[in-house]
């Protein structure tokens, strides 16, 4: 599990503290909160992508795949592989293929990733982030740009992989939420 305690981020205008939370192993995980909130601050905390004061106990391999997220300028396949190869894994082209397949790129695996469209980099940017199965993955509000057909597609995905990796998801979305949740954190922050 993941555990917070007496944790702070700071920005220029305010700091933000947060009651602690326990993310436990295992559980489809949906952090809810009002805007402005802190579900994207404090995943981007636990993910050490921001600086934070407090104890964040998170002794796995973790993933954060933001709602606008970038892709290098190279084929959607070799995105796909970029976390592969910097981690000197062999990939797995047949489950990569089958995955692409349920998300319905399969047939952008070639194509510059210049060419996609939002949703579209969604995806692929979905599967780079679960290719060389982290223990947690964090998504923040990974259905902002796919359509129905595309987040049926996601929850699919995302079933097909829960007994190996950890989902922990920021969304808005009530049916992508209902379809998918086991437990939920609500954030409330206090500032100071």
């Amino acid at each position: 599990m993941i555990k917070t305690s007496k944790l702070v981020v700071q920005f220029k205008s305010q700091d933000i503290e947060f009651h602690p939370i326990v993310i436990n192993k295992g559980k489809i995980t949906f952090i809810k909160g009002r805007n402005g909130s802190g579900k994207t601050t404090i995943l981007k905390a636990i993910s050490n992508l921001i600086a934070y004061k407090g104890t964040i106990e998170c002794p796995y391999a973790t993933t954060y795949l933001s709602q606008e997220p970038l892709l290098f300028n190279m084929s959607v396949l070799d995105n796909i592989l970029y976390p592969l190869r910097i981690r000197k894994i062999e990939p797995n082209i047949q489950v990569i293929e089958e995955y692409a397949a349920l998300l319905n790129i399969y047939k952008l695996l070639p194509k510059s990733a210049k060419e996609l469209s939002s949703g579209e980099k969604m995806k692929v940017s979905i599967l780079r982030s679960i290719m060389f199965y982290p223990e947690f993955v964090f998504l923040d509000e990974p259905t902002t740009h796919l359509d129905m057909e595309s987040i049926d597609e996601l929850i699919k995905l995302i079933k097909t992989l829960k007994n190996q990796i950890t989902f922990v998801i920021v969304s808005h979305n009530k049916m992508f939420m209902d379809s998918l949740i086991e437990e939920e954190i609500t954030i409330g922050e206090k500032y100071v």
